[in-house]
């Protein structure tokens, strides 16, 4: 037999890497045909894995060629036939190309599909948490980069729905307040639905210009109305402290001692600025405020903060130091705050985790030698023995 004959090129190459190239294609055509509301991943962001199969069919392909050669360097044909005269090339192409499928398996498992619906009651336990962000003109300072704003939205984004403390824990509200307040969010736990709204809120997005620290504090207190009487209830008021209605401390201590909601003032700005910092004319704008022809500063009210958050039973913190103060709302009181149903896919990685099981299992059963040999050239003592 010849190096040629147990090593077919085409019967390898398309056992090992066409079969599977072609599975790996027909999936993302699947999934590409499919609507996205039906079919979801949890482990999407390790697509790449699905590399390591060609590359795993290529270094097969490549060993498969180096044993090819080195029969070839036998002189003796009859020697090469007499050594592989058992030896089926499909059975070992077959063996390789199960390892290489499943490998394949494995990797769609990881990535973990669901499709299918089904209801899942949930009991959410945690604390109650209404975020008033001050969305007044002071806020374009960059005395913070890249400005006061942006960098509260930053720091909230990271700190409240992408740590795993707080993820599908705790209810969340969100407030937008200036002159005046607009909900942007009732309590809720969908937490993606809070970052969505948080990402479009901009300066301007309160009806009224100013600063009502009072209306703020107030239109949040009463998110909590719906709230259990034993729930742990907080207000995160992040601004730079300027307010224009007046006795915010006052309006932090009623709803405390009324209703235990307490207060915890976020500072957003520089406190080792002396002067505070300029104020835009508007945003993306390197143009200053003018007031009376003066140039506008916006300086951050440590001081005023702190009052408020101790009538509120609260504490002040810097935005720099947010990660901290979630940390303690994190190990607050906990309490079941709701039971919902959520509509949720079924996870279907298992199955790609059994087939690979049956996949190395044939592949440990399928015999590599024939049943019959092939017919081989007798030496000269064989066919001696023969007669």
């Amino acid at each position: 037999m010849k190096s040629r004959t147990l090593y077919p090129k085409w019967t390898w190459v398309g056992w090992v890497l066409v079969f599977p190239l072609a599975l790996i294609v027909a999936g993302f055509a699947s999934v590409a045909t499919t609507e996205s509301d039906t079919l979801m991943f949890d482990g999407q962001e390790y697509w790449w894995l699905g590399s390591v199969v060609p590359v795993a069919g290529v270094l097969i392909l490549y060993g498969t060629w180096r044993r090819r050669r080195a029969l070839e360097r036998f002189t003796s044909s009859d020697l090469v036939t007499m050594l592989t005269a058992r030896v089926s090339p499909t059975r070992q192409a077959m063996r390789s190309a199960l390892l290489v499928l499943a490998l394949l398996m494995v990797t769609a498992g990881v990535i973990g599909p669901r499709w299918g619906m089904y209801l899942e009651r949930r009991n959410v336990h945690g604390v109650d948490i209404v975020v008033a962000l001050d969305v007044s003109r002071s806020m374009l300072a960059r005395d913070v980069e890249p400005n006061r704003i942006e960098r509260a939205k930053l720091e909230l984004r990271q700190q409240l729905t992408e740590r795993t403390t707080f993820q599908h824990a705790h209810r969340l509200a969100l407030i937008a307040f200036a002159g005046s307040t607009s909900l942007r969010l009732p309590l809720t736990t969908d937490h993606l639905a809070f970052r969505s709204k948080l990402e479009a809120v901009t300066v301007g997005t309160a009806p009224r210009g100013g600063t009502a620290l009072a209306e703020a504090i107030r239109a949040s207190a009463d998110l909590f109305a719906r709230s259990p009487d034993e729930a742990t209830k907080v207000i995160l008021l992040l601004t730079d402290g300027e307010d224009h209605g007046g006795q915010p401390s006052e309006a932090a201590r009623m709803v405390y001692e009324e209703h235990g909601i307490r207060t915890f003032t976020i500072g957003v700005g520089d406190a080792s600025s002396a002067v505070g910092a300029q104020v835009p004319i508007g945003d993306g704008s390197n143009r200053p405020m003018l007031y009376d022809g003066q140039i506008v500063f916006s300086k951050l009210d440590v001081p005023g903060m702190n009052d408020i958050a101790d009538a509120g039973g609260g504490r002040f913190a810097s935005i720099q130091d947010l990660n901290r103060l979630v940390d303690a709302l994190a190990d607050m009181h906990k309490v079941q705050l709701a039971s919902e149903d959520r509509v949720r896919h079924k996870p279907r990685y298992q199955w790609f985790l059994a087939m690979a099981v049956i996949f190395l299992a044939l592949e440990t059963l399928i015999n590599e030698r024939r049943s019959v040999p092939m017919d081989v050239p007798q030496r000269g003592w064989q066919q001696e023995a023969t007669l």
